[in-house]
């Protein structure tokens, strides 16, 4: 007998999912029942004892007792739960995204509700994220309505039921074919290039922080906005972790059968905890919010503000930050400061050195040495 959540996991069930499932997990259809139902068989020697009928119409009086006994010979043969077969069957058409967060506070099947909350609000961010990419790389997507594409796709997306353990997400995307010419059916679907953009950007932000760790350089994180990582997905990230950004984070990307998979590519990521500092520069240099160490920078003075009886005066020059211009501040003791005042009337360059605070408008250089006033002849000077 079909117990009543089984019956409701398989009515929805149609006989083209089962067909595709069947063909595409090695069954061979060899025979039928008229128009009722066809007979499958694997395709190996050693299990030719597994018999399939699959309906072929909804029709079917016992059309969901059919379905069940298929479930059930596929969840022998594979050795897997029943729920977890019908999961693929009702997701057959579709990519899964599976967000999974891991700490000691979640494995009973629970989270605490502000950060349960707050991961679903990040897994949409994640998502939103990754389909602007699909379309536009950038460092950073900030405010701006969401294109009609954009919309479409967010609202054609399902969000699947969670799982008991470790807390998971499972974020369902529909792969259709349906209304679509010959030519078109040989074109990748957005659901398919979206799954892509997610996986090769979280395989790019791993290699990313790596080399940073390696490295400390910020100029780390540059070649993988061009997989799709932004400070948007970052944040994302982050935000998933929890409020603390204490759990590990799993991401998981199932790929539908019906689109093809993705050769090569790594479908399973895994951000630990001690990664969401790293994550966090990588936002904040997206967003030109960051720290450039021990710089030497160099320009003509464009302000100057002083205050009487101040021992300081701060200096704004324009100079070349990560190959763009920019108005860096510096404050300088007085008798700098006077020459800077001097410079700037004799369109002379000035330089000096420290560390570089950056944001997405301006620069700050603090922990300031070595200034100078570069005179025409020492454009000149060897070196």
């Amino acid at each position: 007998m079909i117990a009543t959540s089984q019956l409701n996991a398989i009515k929805t069930l149609l006989p083209s999912q089962l067909s595709g499932y069947l063909t595409t997990h090695g069954w061979i259809e060899d025979g039928d029942l008229g128009e009722i139902a066809t007979i499958w068989h694997r395709k190996e020697n050693e299990y030719q004892s597994f018999e399939i009928l699959q309906p072929l119409t909804i029709d079917l009086k016992d059309y969901c007792q059919r379905v069940y006994d298929l479930i059930e010979v596929i969840s022998e043969f594979e050795q897997r739960a029943f729920f977890d077969v019908v999961n693929d069957l009702n997701n057959f058409s579709a990519d899964v995204i599976k967000i999974k967060v891991i700490h000691d506070d979640v494995e009973g099947g629970s989270i605490p509700l502000n950060d349960g909350v707050l991961l679903f609000e990040k897994a949409k961010e994640l998502l939103i994220s990754v389909v602007r990419s699909t379309y536009n790389k950038r460092k950073h997507f900030s405010g701006g309505n969401l294109s009609e594409d954009i919309t479409e796709f967010i609202d054609s997306m399902r969000l699947g039921q969670t799982e008991h353990g470790s807390y998971v997400v499972n974020l369902i995307a529909p792969i259709s074919h349906q209304e679509k010419d010959q030519q078109e059916l040989s074109q990748v679907t957005v659901s398919r290039l979206v799954s892509e953009t997610l996986t090769h950007s979280l395989s790019a932000i791993d290699e990313s922080i790596k080399e940073y760790i390696r490295t400390e350089r910020n100029s780390s994180f540059d070649r993988a906005v061009e997989k799709g990582v932004s400070a948007n997905l970052c944040d994302a990230l982050i935000g998933i972790s929890g409020k603390t950004r204490s759990r590990d984070v799993k991401i998981t990307i199932s790929m539908s059968r019906v689109e093809g998979k993705l050769n090569g590519t790594r479908v399973e990521h895994q951000f630990p905890s001690n990664l969401m500092p790293y994550l966090q520069i990588a936002s904040d240099y997206y967003k030109e919010k960051y720290v450039l160490l021990d710089q030497v920078v160099s320009g003509l003075v464009t302000k100057l503000s002083h205050e009487d009886e101040e021992n300081v005066g701060t200096v704004t020059i324009v100079a070349k930050v990560n190959g763009l211009d920019k108005s860096v501040s510096i404050e300088l003791p007085n008798g700098e400061y006077w020459e800077s005042h001097t410079a700037h009337k004799k369109s002379q360059i000035v330089e000096c050195s420290g560390d570089l605070q950056v944001t997405s408008r301006s620069a700050k250089l603090v922990n300031v040495k070595g200034f100078r006033v570069i005179v025409n002849n020492d454009l000149f000077d060897d070196g």
